[in-house]
């Protein structure tokens, strides 16, 4: 399945903002790592980067796989050395949610019930788009 658009929704967009202002990453990271990582989805799943567990992996909430979604997962980011995340929806195009930092598994679990929200309003059609990648 390669889809020809990656769509930045209102939660990526701010979520960046959010990041990039609590200096999480710097702009070369961002643009030497992170972006050129987001542009692999163009050719999802052929990519050899979705074969790396410790980079891509399916979402799963409460033990239970949800369907059409997927986190990317940066290591060691930043000055603070942490854990980034990037939830992505995969469905008639590539859909980037809201990013965030895993703290901990509560986090974890709380930024997960959130993207699970957000792929049901991504299905109903209920997103701002902000911006697309192709």
């Amino acid at each position: 399945m390669i889809v020809n658009k990656i769509v930045i929704t209102q939660w990526a967009f701010d979520s960046y903002l959010d990041l990039k202002h609590e200096e999480i990453f710097i702009d070369g990271y961002f643009r030497e790592t992170i972006k050129p990582d987001v542009m692999f989805l163009l050719d999802y799943p052929n990519a050899a980067k979705f074969d790396n567990n410790k980079f891509w992996s399916p979402v799963s909430y409460n033990g239970n796989i949800i369907a059409n979604g997927f986190k990317m997962k940066w290591h060691q980011v930043g000055n603070g050395r942490v854990q980034l995340r990037l939830p992505v929806a995969i469905m008639k195009n590539i859909y980037l949610c809201g990013a965030y930092v895993k703290k901990n598994e509560k986090t974890e679990k709380r930024m997960l019930a959130k993207f699970k929200t957000h792929l049901q309003l991504i299905k109903e059609g209920n997103y701002i788009k902000c911006g697309e990648l192709s």
